[in-house]
């Protein structure tokens, strides 16, 4: 090969590479945001009256380079992964107050790079009987996407009976 033909070969690469950083570049600056669950949560000394039990606690994380707005707060119940692709849920809840007692209203709330946002789900068992089955979502919406991110509440562990000395005999 003559030289000019690898001088070629060498610039497509270091062309290919530079456009390849830029475009990775470009995906890091969005925000990404992480959710994460803590069911049966619980708080605990923030001031008279305001400890409260059997909460769904939702952490937001923004994991991103740029800041992003939180909307909405939701509650989907999707039995399949269709539905859960489509995002076409058989039972969706708007979730309008998600903070903790003693606490400021949240939502809209700016969630900074590497800053947290905290929602709260009271146990409404008039409401989410089912909660605790599998097939329930709850998520956020965020200015910078269309489609919500959701973290999948778990199901609950059977509880062990009261009278547990039959069980270790």
């Amino acid at each position: 090969m003559k030289p000019e033909a690898w001088i070629a070969i060498y610039a497509a690469i270091v062309a290919t590479s530079a456009l390849l950083l830029n475009f990775r570049n470009w995906l890091d600056s969005r925000p990404k945001l992480h959710l994460s669950l803590m069911v049966d949560g619980m708080t605990i000394g923030g001031g008279a009256g305001t400890d409260e039990k059997n909460l769904l606690i939702l952490t937001v994380t923004n994991r991103g380079k740029e800041t992003t707005v939180i909307t909405h707060m939701v509650v989907f119940q999707m039995e399949s992964w269709y539905q859960r692709w489509r995002i076409r849920p058989l039972k969706s809840y708007l979730i309008p107050n998600p903070q903790l007692k003693g606490y400021p209203h949240n939502i809209p709330s700016d969630v900074e790079p590497y800053k947290k946002w905290i929602g709260a789900i009271r146990d409404r068992q008039d409401i989410f009987a089912q909660l605790y089955n599998g097939t329930y979502y709850v998520g956020v919406y965020a200015s910078h996407r269309d489609r919500p991110y959701l973290k999948l509440i778990p199901q609950r562990n059977r509880k062990l009976p009261e009278n547990t000395e039959s069980l270790s005999s």
